[in-house]
């Protein structure tokens, strides 16, 4: 754009106030005739001039008209504007050329900060799912070092391992590869958790939700996959799938594969478990004071279809379905920074306590038992899923042999749970600020209100008697003998208290927290199928503590530092310290 410079404009303006008309001149000699002031500075210097004699008459007239011709030129420079009414803006002139240039300029930047936020494309329009589609990930990469007490018991036995292994474990002729826990070596291990997955919107009231994580195995509390292996390919599994419909503001029901709904800790279920079935969630009230009631229903295990065949007797059993029922009332109250929130829940456990089988064939030709092929009893299906440690267990099977053998041909056994389980879980907790620093205090109650003592000798004093949790009793390790019984030191109760300091999840540099807890959970007080997989390195019979640490690095990562230790409530030593470092990404 040209620009005229301040010298020419002011010439300009100046020769336009030459433009007022001119009074024509009296004759020599003879006093001019008054004229009123002009309105025009430059006509008033003129007559000022040739009245006090500085220029001649003619001078002043030649003057007054090459002035005027100069602002008649002034004027047509501009636009042929005259000078604007007070209070007016003139806006100056602007060539074509230079608003064309001006106008491409803004648009070029506009566009292109329009395609870079996703927000508009010139000549292209993306489709209507794109709106719909939320992905969402996240990443871990673990180092963990696991500690053992020097004088731990030697001899716990992997009871997942072998109630996973096809036609039970042979304890008769593989009596010394009974699978064993490591409770004595030190380890380290580096481990990762990637996950990833979206949240599609279907519309204003539903949306369907899937992600994919990886896994050492399909059991249902960890994603943790151990790198090595020479290098190999890691597994991945569904982790969740399901629809979400909100036909009302206070109405929320899930289907299908889904995160803990629940208001609740560890201490039960573990932070990474999912649930399979159906949830239904009313929560009519929210704001400052909240409610929500919620329940559900989620399969555990499907029954057999088939009765079993492989028994001595007529007697044909057939697997029940194992559920779990849940329900929850959850209530909270806001007053100005301070959060109360409190919920108690009852967690019914169906079928999941073993049951001893009908006499189940193991000897003979008659039974392929001989070649090593799977053998069945009629109750294999209520064996204990997924044991981790600390529930107490006992044979399931009831075996026999016929005549004229006296011992069987093979002793493989699996194991099932001596109780039943049915949970009252009671969680509190306040959120406040203190020194500017947000804190959060928690608590958690639990009781399994169906344990009964009784359970452990349902069966007689010779069948379906406990073996874990037996305290010996001068020699005698069957609590169900009529003399010297040996003890089953169990429990059925649990709690924990934890005080978090700082933001929940630190996302970006200068968040931050600190954790401090201490937990307490009996043998018996939950399944130990669900319950934290870290602390104590999974299972019940646990007390102790955890710290931690968590520091925010950049957006989206964080650094968390952990140190869990824990011994055992009752029965053989077996403490256990664990520390991890995790590099979290999350997206």
């Amino acid at each position: 754009m040209t620009r005229t410079s301040g010298l020419t404009i002011t010439i300009a303006l100046v020769l336009a106030l030459a433009s007022a008309p001119v009074v024509a001149q009296t004759a020599p000699g003879t006093a001019p005739p008054a004229e009123p002031p002009s309105t025009n500075a430059m006509v008033n210097l003129i007559r000022l001039l040739v009245q006090q004699g500085t220029i001649t008459r003619e001078n002043g007239d030649q003057l007054l008209r090459q002035a005027e011709a100069e602002a008649g030129q002034a004027r047509a420079a501009a636009g042929g504007l005259t000078p604007p009414p007070a209070g007016a803006v003139r806006v100056p002139y602007v060539p074509e050329t230079v608003r064309k240039q001006i106008r491409d300029e803004i648009k070029g930047e506009v566009m292109k900060e329009a395609q870079a936020e996703g927000w508009a494309a010139p000549n292209q329009r993306a489709p209507e799912w794109v709106n719909g589609l939320h992905p969402n990930a996240d990443f871990r990469f673990r180092g963990e070092w696991d500690s053992f007490s020097r004088d731990n018991a030697t001899d716990i036995v992997d009871y997942s391992a072998i109630n996973n292994t096809v036609g039970g474990f042979d304890f008769l002729n593989n009596f010394n590869n009974i699978p064993i826990i490591n409770t004595t070596e030190d380890r380290h291990r580096l481990r990762i958790r990637a996950r990833v997955g979206f949240d599609f919107d279907l519309g204003r009231d539903s949306m369907i939700g899937v992600k994919l994580a990886t896994g050492d195995d399909n059991g249902p509390i960890s994603t943790n996959q151990v790198l090595g292996g020479g290098l190999s390919k890691k597994n991945i599994w569904l982790d969740q799938g399901y629809l979400k419909l909100a036909p009302y503001k206070w109405v929320t029901a899930l289907a299908g594969r889904f995160p803990n709904p629940f208001f609740s800790t560890d201490l039960v279920y573990d932070r990474d478990l999912n649930f399979d079935g159906a949830l239904l969630d009313v929560h009519p009230f929210n704001g400052n004071t909240a409610v929500a009631l919620r329940g559900g229903a989620f399969p555990l295990k499907f029954g057999s279809d088939n009765f079993s065949s492989l028994t001595a007797s007529t007697q044909n059993y057939r697997s029940p379905t194992h559920w779990l029922f849940g329900g929850q009332l959850e209530a909270s109250q806001k007053l100005g920074a301070v959060k109360f929130t409190a919920g108690g829940a009852f967690y019914d456990f169906r079928n999941i306590q073993g049951q001893l089988s009908a006499p189940c064939l193991f000897n003979g030709q008659s039974r392929s038992i001989l070649a090593n092929d799977p053998v069945e009893c009629s109750t294999d299906g209520t064996r204990a899923f997924f044991p981790r440690k600390g529930n107490t267990l006992f044979f399931l099977r009831n075996i026999v042999v016929e005549a004229p053998d006296t011992l069987p041909a093979s002793n493989r056994q699996l194991f099932g749970l001596t109780y039943k389980y049915q949970l009252l879980d009671l969680n509190a907790a306040i959120d406040f600020p203190l020194a500017s620093i947000p804190m959060r205090l928690q608590g958690n109650y639990v009781r399994n209100l169906a344990y009964d003592r009784k359970d452990e000798c349902r069966y007689g004093a010779d069948l379906g008697i406990p073996v874990t949790n037996v305290i010996v009793n001068n020699g005698n390790t069957n609590p169900c003998s009529v003399d010297d019984p040996a003890k089953v030191d169990s429990g059925n109760q649990g709690f924990l208290v934890r005080l978090l300091a700082g933001n929940r999840n630190p996302r970006k540099w200068g968040q931050w927290n600190l954790m401090g807890e201490y937990r307490y959970l009996q043998t018996d007080a939950v399944p130990d199928a669900f319950t934290d997989s870290d602390f104590h390195l999974g299972g019940t019979n646990a007390k102790g503590y955890s710290v931690s640490g968590t520091i925010g690095l950049m957006r989206g990562v964080n650094l968390t530092a952990r140190w869990m230790s824990a011994n055992e409530i009752t029965g053989r030593p077996l403490g256990i310290d664990v520390f991890q470092l995790d590099l979290n990404g999350e997206f």
